[in-house]
C-alpha cells in the first residue's frame, strides 16, 4: 500500500478490521438490514422531493420562488452540519461501532421532520415561512445524523470491489421500496383522507412511522457488521481538504452525482405538476406511475450487477445514463390525450435505466473511499460520506430551487390547485420534465468519461504496495 504524507500526518492504521481482513462476501441478512436503513431516509426524501414544493405552494400559500429559494438556502446549514457529523463518526469509539449510534438519533429527528414539513400553517405569511424554515433545519440535521455515517459503512463492511456493488444493490432496492411507500402508498392514503391539507397530515404520520421502524431495523440488523477504529488524524481542516482534493476519482464522482441528482431533482419536483397540469391525472394515477417505476428498478438490480462484472461499472453506468436521459426527452411530446399505457411504459423504461444510474453512482462511493485509504493510510470514510451527502442534498436543493424559480418566472399561480395556468407556465413544466434533465445527464456522462478507478487499478495498487 502506498501512503502519502505530503500534506497530512497520520498514525499507523491499527484498525480492528484492516482492509485485507474484511469479509469479501456478506451474509444476505446483513445486506438486507443495512439496505433497510435507506428506507428511513428515502421514504421521507422522496416525499419531500416529489410532494413538498407543490404542498408548500398550493396548500401553505408560500410563493414558488420563495419556497424554492428557502430549500436551496437551507443547504448552507448542510455545509456546516454534514462535515461535523462525518468527523464525529470517524472519531467515535463504541462497542456498537463508529457509525451505528448515529442511526438512532438521526431516525428520531427525521420522524419529527416528517410531521413538521407536511403540517406547515396555511396563509403564506410570516408564521408559515418561519415554521417551514425550522422544519427544513430539523430535516437537514436528522438527514446528516443518519445518512453520513450510514453511507460510510459499506467501505468498512467488505473489501471486495464487486461485493460493494452487490451490497449497494440492496440499498437501491430499498430506495425503490421506500419510494413506493412515499409516492404510491402515501398518495393513496392522502386520497383516502380527502386530499388537501388533511391528506398531507395523514401522509406525515405514515412517513414518521416508516422512518422510525426502518432506522431501528437497520440499527439492530447491522450489529454484527464489520467496523474498525483508526487513530485521529493530526492535521488542520485545510490540510485534510487538500489531501481529499488529491483523490481524483472521488472529485469526479462528486461532479457526476451533482449533475445527475440535479436532473433527478428537477424531474421529481416537476412530475406532480406534469401529471396535474398537463396529463390531467390525479395523485392516484401518479402513484401507480411510481409503483411501476420503482417496481421495475427493484427487478433489474441483479441484471445490472451481472453486467457490471462483465463490462465494467463505468461503461454500463455511462450507457444507462444516456438511455435514461433520452427517455426523459419523450415527456416533451405528451399531452392530455396521452394514452395511460404510454405513461406507464415510460415508467418501465425510466425505472430500468434509473436502476443503473442509482446503483453505479452509489457503488462507486465506497470504491473511492478504499482508494483514499490506499493513498493516505487514513480511515476517514465519514468525512468522504459527509462531502458526498452534502453534494447529494445540494443537488436536490438546487434542482427544487430551479423548478420553483422557473415556474415562478413563467407565471405559475400559487395556492391555486384547481385554477388554469398560463401557457408560459405549462411550457416551463414541459421543459423541466424533458430537456433540462437531459442536458444535466449528458454533462454527467462527459464528466464520467474521466473516471478511471476500476478493478485493474486496485489490483495494480495492491501489487505496487
Amino acid at each position: 500500500m502506498t501512503v502519502s504524507t505530503a500534506t497530512v500526518e497520520t498514525a499507523p492504521d491499527t484498525s480492528e478490521a484492516a482492509t485485507s481482513d474484511l469479509p469479501t462476501t456478506l451474509p444476505v441478512k446483513t445486506c438486507i438490514a443495512w439496505g433497510l436503513g435507506t428506507v428511513a431516509v428515502a421514504a421521507l426524501f422522496n416525499s419531500v422531493n416529489v410532494l413538498l414544493l407543490r404542498y408548500v405552494v398550493d396548500y401553505a400559500g408560500i410563493s414558488a420562488a420563495l419556497a424554492g429559494g428557502l430549500i436551496a438556502a437551507s443547504k448552507l446549514y448542510d455545509a456546516f452540519i454534514d462535515p461535523v457529523v462525518g468527523a464525529a463518526s470517524d472519531r467515535t469509539r463504541s462497542s456498537m461501532g463508529r457509525r451505528r449510534p448515529f442511526l438512532l438519533a438521526g431516525g428520531i429527528l427525521l420522524a419529527i421532520a416528517a410531521l413538521a414539513l407536511f403540517n406547515i400553517p396555511a396563509g403564506g405569511g410570516t408564521l408559515s415561512v418561519t415554521f417551514f424554515v425550522i422544519a427544513l433545519l430539523v430535516y437537514a440535521t436528522g438527514y446528516a445524523m443518519f445518512s453520513v455515517p450510514y453511507m460510510a459503512m459499506p467501505a468498512e463492511m467488505t473489501s471486495s470491489f464487486h461485493e460493494r456493488s452487490r451490497l449497494i444493490s440492496f440499498r437501491v432496492s430499498a430506495v425503490a421500496v421506500a419510494s413506493l411507500l412515499a409516492v404510491f402508498v402515501g398518495p393513496e392514503l392522502m386520497s383516502l383522507a380527502g386530499g388537501g391539507r388533511p391528506g398531507h397530515t395523514v401522509l406525515s404520520v405514515f412517513l414518521a412511522v416508516v422512518v422510525l421502524c426502518a432506522s431501528l431495523a437497520c440499527f439492530i440488523g447491522t450489529r454484527s457488521a464489520a467496523f474498525h477504529f483508526s487513530p485521529a488524524v493530526k492535521a488542520s481542516w485545510s490540510e485534510k481538504i487538500r489531501s481529499l482534493a488529491g483523490n481524483r476519482p472521488f472529485i469526479i464522482l462528486l461532479l457526476v452525482k451533482l449533475l445527475q441528482l440535479m436532473a433527478l431533482a428537477v424531474t421529481q419536483a416537476a412530475m406532480p405538476f406534469l401529471f396535474q397540469r398537463v396529463l390531467k391525472l390525479g395523485d392516484a394515477k401518479m402513484g401507480i406511475y411510481f409503483l411501476v417505476f420503482y417496481g421495475t428498478m427493484i427487478l433489474v438490480q441483479p441484471i445490472w450487477v451481472r453486467l457490471a462484472k462483465l463490462r465494467g461499472k463505468r461503461n454500463i453506468y455511462m450507457a444507462g445514463t444516456l438511455l435514461y436521459g433520452a427517455i426523459y426527452l419523450s415527456w416533451y411530446f405528451v399531452g392530455a390525450d396521452e394514452p395511460l399505457s404510454m405513461v406507464y411504459l415510460r415508467a418501465v423504461a425510466l425505472g430500468g435505466m434509473g436502476g443503473a444510474v442509482l446503483l453505479f453512482g452509489q457503488s462507486l462511493l465506497p470504491d473511492t473511499m478504499e482508494w483514499d485509504y490506499r493513498r493516505t493510510g487514513m480511515r476517514r470514510e465519514g468525512m468522504l460520506a459527509a462531502v458526498y451527502t452534502l453534494v447529494e442534498k445540494l443537488a436536490y436543493a438546487l434542482g427544487a430551487a430551479l423548478t420553483g424559480i422557473v415556474l415562478g418566472q413563467t407565471g405559475y399561480i400559487q395556492n391555486a390547485a384547481g385554477q388554469a395556468q398560463p401557457a408560459s407556465a405549462i411550457t416551463a413544466i414541459y421543459w423541466l420534465a424533458s430537456f433540462i434533465p437531459f442536458a444535466f445527464l449528458v454533462c454527467s456522462i462527459f464528466a464520467l468519461s474521466f473516471y478511471d478507478l476500476d478493478e485493474k487499478k486496485f489490483a495494480q495498487a495492491e501489487k505496487d504496495g
